[in-house]
């Protein structure tokens, strides 16, 4: 399937990995069809790329590594909604903030995006409770997870993050 987006021009994706939004996204809820776009030169950052309309992209990243001890609770009626049998069909992002200056980048870990990797069906859930940030500065934590994953493929030295000289 050809996709049409604002930001990164025509992208062929598997029209079988569409993700499905009963509700659409919150701000977002006359769009209900996305796609998981990864790409190598934002790594680890992946893009939220509306199916429905070219211009709407979300950033998200995978939380657990920003926070690999991130756990939140998926109601009854949501796993119900999203057809989940099992902890191992879920996948979860959270949405990225990334203004103008980098280093402000922040997190939201306070609403999740559970994806039902057997389905598709997937929901934005608005957790309650003071649990969870929804603007986490994260910038420092990509660097470092970016430094580290560069150091296990052997480029120990590579430094991710361009220094202002």
């Amino acid at each position: 399937m050809l996709l049409e987006t604002a930001r990164f021009g025509q992208i062929e994706i598997d029209g079988d990995k569409l993700l499905r939004f009963r509700s659409g996204v919150p701000g977002l809820e006359e769009y209900r069809v996305f796609a998981v776009l990864r790409f190598e030169e934002s790594h680890p950052i992946m893009w939220l790329q509306s199916a429905e309309e070219p211009r709407v992209s979300l950033p998200v990243i995978d939380p657990f590594i920003i926070k690999p001890d991130y756990v939140f609770d998926i109601s009854d009626e949501d796993a119900a909604e999203l057809g989940l049998l099992g902890a191992d069909e879920v996948q979860a992002l959270s949405v990225l903030v990334i203004p103008e200056k980098m280093e402000d980048m922040t997190v939201n870990f306070a609403a999740p995006v559970v994806i039902n990797t057997r389905t598709g069906d997937s929901k934005q859930l608005i957790l309650g409770g003071d649990a969870h940030a929804a603007r986490v500065p994260v910038f420092l934590d990509i660097a470092r997870y970016l430094r580290e994953e560069s150091a296990e493929r052997g480029g120990a030295d590579a430094d991710p993050v361009e220094k202002d000289k």
